[in-house]
C-alpha cells in the first residue's frame, strides 16, 4: 500500500512539474512569434527571419513580420501589450515610457554582455534606462554638414566662424539649419556645456539651460540671422540649394541623394564644424542629438527565450551590415562600423565622425515637454524678439516648463 501511495505521489509531482515548467516551454515552442518593423524594412526583415530559421533549426516557432514602424511602435504596443508583437523595433527615446508601463523585457546575462562588448558606448547608453539594459541596438543617425564646394572649401567648413566670415554672393545664405527645432537647436546649448535632464539624461527635474553657458548659447542664436544664417527645414534647404542661394546646410543622411543630385561634383559633406560662441571663447566641436533604433522583446510574449534569440539575430554584426547595404542604416556594432563597405562612403564617414560628438536623445517621458518649450524660446531668440537683458528670465521660464512635474 505504501509503495502504491509513493508511486502515486511521484506521478502527481511529475504532473505538477510539467504544468509549472516543462509544459510551458513546450507550449512556447509552438507559439508563433510576430515581428514589427517599418514598411520599408519588410523584405529585409523577411530575409533576416529566413536566415534565423536556417541558423537555429531547433526553433520551430512560426515567425510573421508585420508593418508597424519604430515611430509608432510605442503607441501601438501600449494600446494592448498582450496583442503587440513579440519583437519590435522602436526609437530609443520611447524607451522610458515603455519600461515604465512594464511593456518590455530587461536584457541580462550573455545577451547583455555581448551588447556591451560589441556595440558602441552611445548606442548602449541609448538602450539603457535607469541603469538597466532593455534594447538590442540596431542603427544610429545624427545630423552633419552638407556644403557646396563651389562656395566653401574643406578648410572653410572646419569652423562655423570661418563659414560666417567667407563672403558669398548677393542673397546667398551662408548656412541653413532648423535652429528653432529642439532636435537641431539644442546642439548649441550642448556645445556651450549645458545638460538636459542631468549628465545622463534621465533626471526629469534637471535642466541647466538657464545658466551662464545657456545665456551665451542664446546670445549666439540671436546673432545668427545677422551673420548670414537662415532657419529652414529640409524642403526649403533643398530648394535654396537648387537655386544656388545656400552655401551649407545641416541635416541628416536622409537628404543625401537629393543634395547630390543638385550639387553633382560640388557635393561636399563633413562633420559639424567647431565654433567659438563668444568673444574670447575657445573653438569647441558642435555637438548633436543622436537617434538610435533598438529592437525590444515584449514583456508579455509567450516565447521569451526564442524572442530574445531572434532580437539578437536581427541586430547581429552580419545583419547590421545587411541593414546598411539594404537600407543605408548606420551600424552601431563596432566591427560593422569599421567595414570598408561602410567607411568608403563620404556621407557615411561624415555621419560616423559626428556620432563621436553626439548625445542620445533622452528616453524619459519628460522629453515630451521639452520640444514645445524649446521651440517657443528659440523662435523668439532667432528672430531677435528677446532683448539681451530678458534672455535669462526667458530661459528661467523655459526651464520651468521643461521640468514641470
Amino acid at each position: 500500500m505504501k509503495k502504491f501511495i509513493a508511486i502515486a505521489l511521484c506521478v502527481a509531482m511529475c504532473f505538477a512539474l510539467t504544468a509549472c515548467g516543462g509544459n510551458k516551454d513546450n507550449n512556447a515552442d509552438q507559439n508563433g512569434i510576430t515581428v514589427w518593423g517599418a514598411a520599408d524594412d519588410q523584405n529585409m526583415l523577411g530575409e533576416m527571419v529566413k536566415s534565423f530559421k536556417t541558423k537555429f533549426t531547433d526553433i520551430t516557432n512560426d515567425i510573421t513580420v508585420k508593418v508597424t514602424g519604430e515611430d509608432k511602435a510605442k503607441d501601438e504596443a501600449l494600446k494592448d501589450i498582450d496583442a503587440a508583437a513579440d519583437v519590435f523595433a522602436m526609437s530609443h527615446d520611447q524607451l522610458g515610457a515603455m519600461v515604465d508601463a512594464g511593456a518590455i523585457y530587461e536584457i541580462t546575462g550573455d545577451y547583455a554582455d555581448t551588447i556591451r562588448q560589441t556595440c558602441d558606448e552611445a548606442s548602449v547608453k541609448a538602450a539603457t534606462y535607469k541603469g538597466k539594459l532593455y534594447g538590442f541596438p540596431s542603427s544610429a543617425e545624427t545630423y552633419f554638414l552638407y556644403y557646396d564646394k563651389s562656395k566653401l572649401s574643406a578648410d572653410d567648413v572646419k569652423s562655423l566662424n570661418t563659414i560666417f566670415s567667407k563672403p558669398q554672393g548677393e542673397g546667398v545664405y551662408k548656412i541653413g539649419m532648423n535652429f528653432k527645432e529642439g532636435y537641431y537647436g539644442t546642439s548649441l546649448f550642448f556645445t556651450a556645456g549645458c545638460t538636459l535632464f542631468g549628465e545622463n539624461g534621465d533626471d526629469p527635474t534637471k535642466c541647466d539651460f538657464n545658466n551662464e553657458n545657456g545665456v551665451m548659447a542664446s546670445k549666439f542664436i540671436a546673432s545668427l540671422k545677422s551673420k548670414g544664417a537662415i532657419n529652414c527645414d529640409d524642403n526649403e534647404a533643398v530648394s535654396q540649394m537648387k537655386a544656388g542661394k545656400l552655401a551649407s546646410f545641416v541635416t541628416g543622411p536622409w537628404k543625401a541623394e537629393a543634395i547630390k543630385e543638385i550639387l553633382g561634383d560640388n557635393y561636399g559633406v563633413a562633420k559639424l564644424p567647431t565654433v567659438s560662441l563668444g568673444e574670447g571663447q575657445e573653438q569647441k566641436q558642435l555637438r548633436s542629438f543622436a537617434g538610435y533604433k533598438i529592437y525590444v522583446v515584449n514583456a508579455k510574449t509567450k516565447s521569451p527565450a526564442q524572442s530574445m534569440k531572434l532580437a539578437a539575430h536581427l541586430t547581429s554584426e552580419e545583419n547590421q551590415l545587411k541593414r546598411f547595404k539594404d537600407r543605408s542604416l548606420l551600424p552601431v556594432n563596432k566591427n560593422a562600423a569599421k567595414n570598408e563597405s561602410v567607411t568608403s562612403d563620404v556621407t557615411v564617414r561624415a555621419t560616423l565622425e559626428q556620432l563621436k560628438y553626439a548625445i542620445p536623445m533622452p528616453a524619459i517621458t519628460q522629453i515630451s515637454k521639452y520640444w514645445t518649450a524649446f521651440k517657443a524660446f528659440a523662435d523668439d531668440c532667432f528672430n531677435g524678439n528677446i532683448p539681451a537683458d530678458q534672455i535669462k528670465p526667458k530661459l528661467d521660464n523655459m526651464v520651468k516648463q521643461i521640468t514641470a512635474q
